[in-house]
């Protein structure tokens, strides 16, 4: 039976590591971000104001607002870059929902309901 060159194949295992730690680094390096809805911001004053907090590359931005007694009509912002939207509306409970997308891929976008009870602030 051969025997075995422990300082070859150490010097071996050595180099194959190297290359894979490389090869990682470049991946990570000039990857673009992956995408995910990070969290809905709701500030309720006097409007009921969303910032919608998402991770991907070059992200646009949207915002369904229902009225779940249906005293208003559905609000549909259409997707726009900035991620801050603000709302005059009469106090009640509406669903929100948070869309987040990245402009330049198809089929990626990321989205979340979230359920308000919505009343201005009277001074």
């Amino acid at each position: 039976m051969a025997e075995v060159n422990w300082k070859k194949a150490y010097h071996d295992l050595e180099n194959h590591i190297e290359a894979i730690m490389r090869e990682t680094s470049e991946l990570v390096n000039n990857a673009s971000p992956k995408l995910r809805l990070n969290d809905v911001l709701i500030d309720k004053t006097n409007t009921l104001d969303v910032v919608i907090d998402a991770t991907g590359d070059t992200m646009e931005y949207a915002i369904d607002l229902i009225d779940r007694k249906g005293k208003i009509e559905t609000i549909k912002t259409g997707y726009q870059k900035a991620n801050a939207f603000s709302f005059d509306i009469p106090a009640g409970r509406y669903t929100i929902t948070a869309y987040a997308k990245e402009s330049l891929k198809d089929n990626s976008r990321v989205f979340e309901k979230i359920q308000v009870n919505f009343k201005k602030d009277v001074k």
